[in-house]
């Protein structure tokens, strides 16, 4: 008993373990199938980085080996990174938070951050496969940095002060649209949307008569229902389902073994000097590019460990979180491993509401959970043969959490509104991440100032402005010749 009095925050007075290990259990269920789409969204990014840098819209078999290895690599490193995280919180912050890399994160790095280091290694005489790869590594190395910075401004108190500078209207606009973005990339990758003919996108009219895609749709009807009906683990079932029907209809083919040792191809410990050297080179050349990836994991943890320590009742008498400095902690030390093990943005995860939903309130909840991503491991050749159309269903769902934040925008104050619909619409019809911010912020300053209310921008909120304004007016041409 001594063990599971180690694990419980102060303001718990009583523990139910079995009660908290359902909860742990219960947590997981609903965050794992963050092992299954993480590899799916880097692998694809790096893939189209790779394509980029060769010139081609396929790849041969090489290539395609080489993506295959980069999935590998990635997922072992999500599983390290969850489990890692999770532990960690378990252990010092005993709070029931789950940590795992962070949907919205992962697909900037994805989608933007690659992309655009790629593009830049190209200018500056890289050629080939190493372009691509290198822009995986730098944007690895750049987690890793940032994650070091999270650790100093925890300790320093600097990431709570700078995040309360920055209007919470803006940060749930720019939240949403991530959510939207990546439903955008669920629906691409089910099939449902497609390049249009005179138009930017339309909907894939073959899209009911491909295989893929019907599975995809059959997944996403299968994803509401369960989801509906609050079934602990919706999407991990989901994705579970519509793989093995996959398997029996030849869309997906299975591993020629379901277990092998964890392979960390993208991990940025053997070359850590040379990444470092690369992310100072490209950084200089594409900074804006960072500072949104720095933002973006900056301000991602202290929503969510805000709600959901309301949610749990653990806050001290003045409605404060509590051990929320730990939490912080916990949050910067998960995104280093992780970065360290080959992935992306480790951060709190708001599934964990369903293990305090269960009853969960200690760190006998975490440790549980953290256990339970640890196990998963050694089965990267199961998880890196997910099909697309397994993971499509989740990704158009996740974004309905992002979207759910839109209640607490307030409405009524135009000033704040419109900025944060900018950053709602702009992220996902821009394909841009990095894009969206910046305009959100750049119509946040500026509006503001015309309605005559500029001493409401902290100069917090000015100087990211300033960045945005020099990205668009001298980066831009270069990232796109």
């Amino acid at each position: 008993m001594s063990f599971i009095n180690w694990l419980t925050p102060p303001t718990v007075t009583t523990v139910n373990p079995r009660r908290e290990v359902l909860a742990g259990l219960t947590t997981f269920l609903t965050m794992a199938y963050i092992l299954f789409v993480n590899p799916t969204i880097v692998g694809d990014g790096f893939e189209l980085a790779l394509m980029h840098a060769l010139g081609t819209n396929t790849l041969g078999a090489q290539y395609q080996a080489l993506v295959y290895t980069i999935k590998l690599g990635v997922a072992a490193g999500t599983a390290i990174a969850a489990a890692f995280g999770t532990l960690f919180m378990a252990f010092y912050a005993r709070l029931p938070f789950a940590m795992a890399p962070g949907m919205g994160e992962n697909s900037f790095i994805a989608y933007s951050v690659i992309p655009a280091f790629t593009t830049v290694l190209l200018g500056m005489g890289v050629v080939g496969s190493q372009a691509a790869v290198i822009a995986l590594m730098t944007a690895i190395t750049a987690v890793f940095i940032d994650g070091l910075i999270f650790l100093f401004t925890a300790w320093s108190g600097i990431r709570e002060r700078i995040i309360k500078s920055i209007s919470p209207n803006l940060s749930i606009g720019i939240s949403v649209g991530i959510g939207l973005f990546i439903t955008f990339i669920g629906l691409s990758l089910g099939g449902f949307v497609i390049p249009g003919s005179g138009t930017p996108v339309a909907f894939n009219t073959r899209a009911f008569v491909t295989p893929a895609s019907i599975l995809a749709f059959v997944g996403f009807i299968l994803a509401v229902f369960l989801y509906i009906k609050r079934v602990p683990g919706a999407f991990l079932i989901t994705i579970v389902t519509i793989t093995l029907v996959s398997l029996v209809f030849n869309l997906a083919k299975p591993p020629s073994t379901p277990v092998q040792f964890p392979v960390f191809t993208t991990s940025i410990i053997p070359n850590l000097p040379n990444n470092i050297e690369w992310w100072f080179r490209l950084v200089s050349l594409a900074f804006p590019v960072a500072f949104s990836l720095w933002m973006i994991e900056f301000f991602d943890g202290i929503g969510t460990i805000v709600g959901l320590s309301n949610r749990a009742g653990l806050v001290d008498s003045n409605g404060r979180p509590i051990n929320i400095g730990r939490a912080l902690y916990a949050d910067a030390i998960g995104t280093i491993v992780g970065a360290l093990a080959g992935t992306t943005t480790t951060v709190i995860y708001v599934e964990s509401a369903s293990g305090i939903e269960s009853g969960g309130r200690t760190g006998l909840t975490s440790l549980v959970t953290g256990l339970l991503f640890l196990a998963f491991l050694p089965l990267g050749p199961i998880v890196v043969m997910i099909p697309d159309c397994a993971t499509a269903p989740v990704l158009i769902l996740v974004g309905l959490m992002f979207v759910s934040l839109i209640p607490r925008i307030n409405l009524n104050d135009l000033t704040e509104a419109i900025p944060a619909f900018v950053a709602m619409i702009s992220i996902p019809l821009t394909y841009s991440i990095a894009t969206g911010i910046g305009l959100a912020f750049i119509t946040y300053t500026l509006t503001k100032l015309v309605t005559g209310r500029f001493r409401e921008i902290s100069v917090t909120t000015l100087v990211i402005t300033i960045i945005f304004i020099l990205y668009f007016t001298a980066m831009v041409p270069m990232l796109n010749p």
